[in-house]
């Protein structure tokens, strides 16, 4: 019996298992074949009005049977976007996994493509896998585009601003871009009430779209008056000078550009911040005559506070004493605050860091500003860093300059320490050579030690190379042709790509009217490696002096060797034989002309040092460069004559402002014969006047007249002033105002101060792809004889050389 029993709930438990396992495979079904779950709510890139929910859904329970991989993949529903395109777009593939998360992140994808109302993706069941549809409905293809309400610009001026085009499918963000660029558009010239708006006619059926751009131009406004009020410690003048929006004037459109002069309200008062007013309000205020068409612009300015600096501390330099720091800061107490200022405190500080290794060294103002004083508390909190040495220098980005070129104008080397000054002076060693486009430079950790880091230098190489064809004009020498053939980053090592060694190589030819120069040059700056620089010249130059009845005629060589000290001072000596030829002399001419008739050989030996500090050989903005000559012409060398040349000078140069440059010149030089010879040659002496020495007086006409004609002198002083500074909005022309003085003495070793001319004068320089030009009004003022009292137009076009 209890056997039985001992069956029946064996049995019983038995089926009550065999009943729940039912269950639970019932619950791994999945509950249709074709179900969606839910994928983001908002696709961003489909317009709130347009978009409908997109839904997808993946066996979350599937049958372990089954595999979760995707064997179909179809796209329903497009007609303009092509299959292969959406496909491209999304990351679940054929044969691939089939991922939820994935599937979610396909349909974002596909909304940013912006081609697309609504993105579904389905899937279906299958026997060995799953079918995943992605099913879309496509955005209208724009048909046409109507412009309407227009008379101030052409259809295809106004299609040009617009971000789309017609054939493309419809986006609502292009359409609003395109709107505003051309609102921009008029705004910028003066059409301050422009409204442009824009309609779109959808055809669902056709799926094609019109866009409407309805413009109302209004009418167009110019500034009468820029007023300040409220702006007590600035000058009104000042103010003015900062912005770009200026009022109508006799060569000024003044037009108002609205995004100009949001800006213009920008810059005063970061200007204002910058003097120390820091919690300045500006606000401008507009009055219109809409008579006659008159923008009345009020500025409102609420000054505000002036800040100062307060309290000033250094904290956390250990290693060097508080009173070198103190000795690199300008802003003390008592001087003005401001962000700009403090910005600049930090550099210099951080300079003075790098100067002496310690690289990562970082400075961390801790400003208190006291409203109530009008005072500023900051103190200087210095985490020094460590020491770092360089381990390795890599330059990267050469592919056709030698390293060897690149690393002898490095001034810091592999194990040295780090030094700030250093590497600033080899960038701007390696910009100097013209050879790159951009120089760079910065560090990474070296491998070898925890305190050694890699230095890096980056290039990026231009072409160095010309050749070229041209001519030009000029008020000396009228019509000029060139010729040149050069490459700047020569190599005569190098067959037959010639570069990349760092010499220069040129061939000129210059065809005047009064002068025709033929050159070939070659100049190694680094000979055997070594700071000696090696230049050789082979010249025929050949002129037709005007203003003395005979044609002169130069032909030699020189070669010329200098060393290169502490990368300011270079020490050169050289050698040049030349003949010259005098020819075609009238009968009327000076006697002093006729005493050199014929051949002439000059055998010159010269010496010279340079002292060179500007920050840019091309285009410098300061420092200044001075030389000393000498030069003895014997005929103990060789030659027929025996005379010896002077000659210094120094050109200074100065910035100030925004670009605005000073020049300075000045130029001392004097020659004695000796020997056999009675005077120095005429085609030696030297000559003033015109483009060069001293602007507003003729070409060679400064000096002694003998007969009519300039015969040169033995002395020779110059001094020259240009200020230069660019003109807004035209970054090629710059505007100039010179003073230049000059005189030329019969004599060696002489000057006579009551001989001197002088003249002023304003200019412009212009850049161009051709070459520099330059024009320039001289007025003579003193030693006006022999000159146009009105003044002289002096002007020069040609490739510089």
């Amino acid at each position: 019996m209890f056997g039985k029993r001992l069956l029946l709930i064996f049995l019983f438990f038995m089926g009550l298992s065999f009943v729940f396992y039912l269950c639970a495979e019932e619950e791994q079904k999945p509950a249709a074949s074709s179900q969606e779950a839910e994928a983001p709510a908002s696709p961003p890139a489909a317009p709130r009005q347009e978009t409908e929910t997109s839904t997808a859904e993946t066996p979350e329970t599937a049958q372990e049977e089954r595999p979760n991989r995707v064997i179909e993949l179809e796209v329903v529903g497009n007609q303009i976007v092509s299959t292969s395109t959406i496909l491209g777009k999304i990351k679940s593939q054929k044969g691939g996994a089939l991922v939820q998360e994935t599937i979610n992140e396909d349909i974002k994808r596909l909304y940013a493509t912006g081609f697309f109302h609504d993105i579904k993706m389905e899937i279906e069941e299958l026997a060995e896998g799953y079918k995943l549809i992605v099913r879309v409905v496509e955005k209208p293809v724009v048909k046409q585009i109507i412009l309407e309400g227009f008379t101030k610009f052409n259809d295809e001026k106004l299609r040009k601003e617009l971000k789309f085009i017609e054939g493309q499918i419809l986006d609502q963000r292009a359409v609003k871009q395109g709107v505003e660029a051309i609102r921009k558009l008029y705004r910028d010239k003066g059409f301050k009430f422009v409204d442009v708006q824009s309609e779109v006619d959808v055809n669902r059926d056709a799926k094609e779209a019109t866009v409407y751009v309805r413009i109302e131009e209004g009418a167009k406004y110019r500034i009468k008056t820029i007023i300040f009020e409220g702006a007590d410690s600035m000058k009104h003048k000042r103010l003015r000078k900062l912005m770009k929006t200026k009022k109508k004037g006799w060569i000024r459109r003044g037009i108002f550009k609205h995004d100009e002069f949001e800006q213009d309200v920008e810059r005063l008062q970061l200007f204002y911040q910058q003097e120390g007013y820091l919690d300045v309000k500006v606000t401008p205020e507009f009055e219109y005559d809409r008579a006659k068409n008159w923008i009345f612009i009020k500025i409102l300015v609420d000054e505000g506070k002036h800040y100062v600096t307060g309290e000033l501390r250094i904290e956390g330099n250990r290693l060097f004493p508080e009173s070198e720091i103190w000795q690199r800061l300008e802003m003390l107490p008592g001087s003005t605050y401001s962000q700009y200022y403090l910005a600049k405190e930090l550099e210099k500080v951080r300079e003075y860091y790098e100067e002496r290794g310690y690289m990562d060294a970082r400075i961390l103002p801790d400003v208190k500003l006291n409203r109530e004083s009008g005072k500023v508390d900051i103190v200087y909190q210095i985490q020094e860093g460590d020491l770092y040495f360089v381990e390795k220098v890599i330059i990267r980005g050469n592919t056709k300059t030698r390293d060897r070129v690149i690393r002898r104008e490095l001034r810091i080397r592999p194990g040295e320490r780090f030094d700030g000054e250093k590497l600033r002076k080899s960038k701007q060693r390696l910009e100097n050579l013209g050879f790159f486009e951009e120089v760079t430079y910065d560090t990474e950790p070296s491998t070898q030690a925890t305190n050694r880091k890699d230095l890096i230098f980056r290039v990026k190489e231009k072409r160095t190379g010309e050749l070229s064809f041209g001519g030009g004009v000029s008020s000396i020498d009228r019509f000029v042709g060139f010729a040149e053939i050069s490459q700047r980053n020569f190599d005569l090592l190098n067959w037959p790509r010639f570069t990349g060694g760092g010499q220069s190589l040129a061939i000129r030819a210059r065809v005047g009217s009064i002068s025709q120069d033929y050159n070939v040059s070659f100049y190694e700056p680094y000979l055997f490696n070594k700071p000696v620089s090696l230049g050789t010249d082979v010249f025929n130059v050949r002129r037709d002096n005007r203003n003395v009845d005979f044609d002169e005629e130069r032909r030699g060589f020189s070669v010329t060797l200098s060393r290169l000290f502490k990368d300011v001072f270079r020490l050169g000596s050289g050698y040049t034989l030349e003949r010259v030829e005098l020819d075609d002399i009238s009968d009327d001419a000076p006697r002093t002309v006729r005493d050199f008739a014929g051949r002439n050989w000059l055998s010159r030996w010269k010496a010279f040092t340079t002292y060179d500090t500007r920050d840019n050989v091309f285009n410098p903005t300061k420092g200044l460069i001075a030389n000393l000559n000498g030069e003895l012409v014997g005929s103990f060398l060789g030659g027929d004559q025996d005379f010896y040349v002077l000659n210094t000078g120094i050109t200074k140069y100065w910035t100030f402002f925004k670009k605005h440059t000073v020049e300075t010149r000045l130029q001392l030089a004097t020659a004695q014969e000796f020997g056999d010879s009675e005077e120095v040659p005429i085609f030696d002496r030297f000559y003033a006047g015109g483009l060069g020495t001293v602007r507003g007086f003729n070409y060679r006409r400064v000096g002694p007249i003998e007969a009519g004609d300039a015969v040169g002198g033995e002395t020779l002083a110059l001094a020259n002033l240009e200020y230069t500074f660019p003109i807004p909005k035209l970054e090629a022309f710059r505007l100039a105002g010179f003073i230049d003085v000059g005189h030329v003495n019969p004599d060696s070793y002489n000057i006579d101060f009551d001989e001197f001319a002088v003249s002023i004068g304003p200019g412009i320089k212009i850049k161009t792809p051709i070459g520099p030009v330059a024009f320039y009004y001289g007025f003579p003022i003193a030693n006006r004889d022999t000159e146009d009292r009105n003044g002289r137009f002096e002007f020069s076009l040609s490739r510089g050389f």
